[in-house]
């Protein structure tokens, strides 16, 4: 996180009076001098000096301001500031080095292992070394390639250092993940060091280097967050009604897990997770979001042995300040999903936050999130007859294979396997919490702060501006085939009675307005006149899109079916309708066309709306503006 984002988050750090500080008089004499200027360039910049004015009168760039200030704002073991001692030259300001050798008993988990890796490069340079010489000289190879290369040479320096029972020998992987971290690490720090990009390369690889906690003293719940998609360790098997009231089934599928997590509390904010996919879409981070958003209830649980614990749940339904909080910092991976306009629109123009994609391929700027993750696989779901080991032997995943075509569930109950699992991971003590649960904390801290809080009345009607998108239409028709006005989008074609009219209009503009993940046959359309817009009401898709409710994602993947296999639309019907019968008689016999079933969703029978209805009759008492 940039110094910028520090100080947008928590403007209460620009109050140096509030900072820890040196005596002066415990401050060698040689020092002091330098100290003071230091001391006076720094406070002048927190109190909006201009960088031209500071290096004028104190002698300090801009670069050099910045790693002062990163320096202050660094976090020491106990969670406090360095403050002004960072500034006494000389002063020693390290990252976090582990200390205490691997405990043996370790050695197949990855909690306790924090700095073990950077405790070995530190104290063997001849390891260092070696990892440097490959790492820097290899062209365009990723770290994993170049890991993969050189470990087992590399194990048998370590093993010139190390007994067989200490660090990395002690461990499943034998280090193979952190030495594909470090390589990443080495490379970024070395290369922007070349470029001369001093903010980011400040101390680069001088020594170990590992992730820094915020410079905040103490965060507030709801101000950093992380979020993570996670690709679950079990398989299942969806089950749904065929045509004739039968059952059918998918193949063995594995999902998504998106996942917001509140960095001071530990609290799981929201979710949402993503079916059978090799990825995720932006839609999918964005209902995360809007989940965290939605005041929570427990859902009614039809399978047996599972239940809500006591205190399980999420914050915006057990946490009664929590509910319309907004975070104002989200730490993203660069994952296509995450750098998506709809998500980047939502978050920074909706919420109002501040989005952190930190460094490529580096997990541990989200340590939060990646622990939650590991803990959720370990004590969820890879204890469920379904979970299995990804590191483990064949027979394992076989095994779990096997289990979800015999526990096969519905979409309802896969719901309630993930919600209670969720729910009940904010009800469990941590001991960075004092033994108190996530959503223990978030109320203990809202009944005691008296900090400003951001958050609105009405979150719900916020939430549905996450998934809205506008777009700049173009209005086409006439030519030969006379056709009236329409706009075209989605290879669906919307047009309404005003629009119809208005046929001096082919070739300009309109804006639409889309509720992406509502019914997107009806969309809301205004026209450009110069700086103003006249609004043409609710414009509706023609066929074959307009008698079944639809989302844009079921739209787009019913589309992607018709273009593989010509779905034939009869008369009368449309092309949700035709794509959900022609896959439930296929589904009798390919399990193929179940898993399509199943990922488009409930598919709305035909039906004649209010919602329509009413949008008719308010365009029809509209007093237009007359258009040639």
């Amino acid at each position: 996180m940039s110094i910028a984002e520090r100080l947008a988050i928590a403007p209460e750090l620009r109050d140096t009076t509030k900072w820890d500080k040196p005596r002066e008089s415990d401050i060698a004499k040689d020092d002091l001098e330098e100290y003071r200027r230091r001391k006076k360039a720094v406070t002048a910049y927190l109190n909006g000096t201009p960088f031209a004015t500071i290096e004028k009168d104190h002698g300090y760039s801009k670069s050099q301001i910045y790693r002062m200030l990163d320096r202050c704002l660094t976090a020491r073991p106990n969670g406090t500031m360095y403050g002004f001692h960072a500034l006494i030259p000389g002063a020693s300001i390290a990252p976090y080095k582990r200390q205490s050798p691997v405990n043996p008993e370790l050695a197949a988990q990855t909690k306790g292992l924090a700095g073990a890796f950077m405790q070995l490069m530190a104290e063997h340079e001849i390891l260092y070394r070696y990892v440097e010489k490959h790492a820097l000289n290899s062209g365009g190879k990723s770290a994993a390639v170049i890991a993969k290369a050189i470990r087992a040479e590399f194990l048998k320096k370590c093993a010139k250092v190390r007994a067989p029972n200490q660090y990395p020998f002690n461990t499943d992987d034998q280090g193979a993940r952190a030495l594909v971290r470090f390589i990443d690490r080495m490379r970024e720090d070395h290369y922007a060091t070349k470029n001369g990009n001093e903010e980011e390369s400040a101390g680069a690889f001088e020594q170990p280097l590992t992730a820094q906690p915020s410079g905040a003293q103490q965060l507030r719940p709801f101000e950093e967050t992380e979020h993570d998609g996670h690709n679950g360790d079990f398989y299942f098997v969806i089950k749904a009604r065929g045509r004739r009231g039968e059952w059918i089934y998918t193949t063995p599928m594995r999902l998504w897990l998106l996942i917001l997590i509140d960095r001071a509390s530990r609290a799981i904010l929201g979710y949402s997770y993503r079916l059978g996919s090799t990825n995720y879409p932006a839609i999918s981070v964005m209902r995360s979001f809007v989940h965290a958003m939605t005041p929570w209830k427990q859902k009614e649980l039809t399978l047996p042995h599972l239940a809500y614990k006591e205190g399980a749940g999420f914050p915006s339904g057990v946490a009664p300040r929590a509910h319309g909080r907004l975070i104002d910092l989200v730490c993203f991976d660069g994952a296509k999903a995450n750098t998506a306009k709809v998500t980047m629109r939502g978050l920074t123009t909706v919420l109002g936050a501040t989005i952190n994609y930190g460094r490529v391929r580096f997990p541990i700027a989200r340590p939060f999130i990646e622990r939650l993750n590991q803990t959720l696989e370990t004590h969820g779901f890879r204890r469920l007859p379904i979970g299995f080991n990804p590191k483990g032997p064949k027979e394992e995943r076989e095994r779990a294979l096997k289990a979800a075509s015999e526990h096969a569930v519905t979409i309802d109950e896969l719901e309630q396997v993930i919600d209670v699992m969720l729910a009940n991971s904010n009800a469990d003590p941590h001991e960075d919490l004092v033994n108190r649960s996530p959503n223990e904390y978030i109320r203990m801290w809202d009944s005691q702060t008296v900090s400003p809080l951001r958050r609105i009345e009405n979150p719900e009607e916020l939430s549905q501006r996450l998934l809205r998108l506008e777009y700049i239409k173009t209005i086409r028709g006439g030519g030969e085939s006379h056709r009236a006005p329409y706009i075209e989008l989605w290879g669906a074609r919307y047009t309404n009675d005003v629009l119809q009219k208005m046929k001096d209009s082919i070739g300009k503009k309109v804006r639409i307005i889309v509720d992406i993940d509502g019914d997107i046959r009806l969309i809301r359309a205004y026209f450009r006149r110069g700086s103003k817009e006249l609004p043409l009401g609710i414009l509706k898709a023609g066929p074959p899109w307009h008698l079944t409710p639809h989302t844009l994602e079921q739209r787009q993947l019913v589309r992607r079916a018709h273009k593989v296999s010509k779905l034939v639309v009869k008369p009368g019907t449309d092309m949700m309708q035709t794509f959900k019968q022609v896959r439930q008689r296929e589904a009798e016999e390919r399990k193929s066309a179940a898993n399509q079933l199943v990922k488009a969703g409930k598919i709305g029978e035909p039906q004649a709306h209010n919602r329509e209805r009413d949008a008719k009759a308010r365009i029809a008492k509209t007093d237009w503006i007359k258009l040639k």
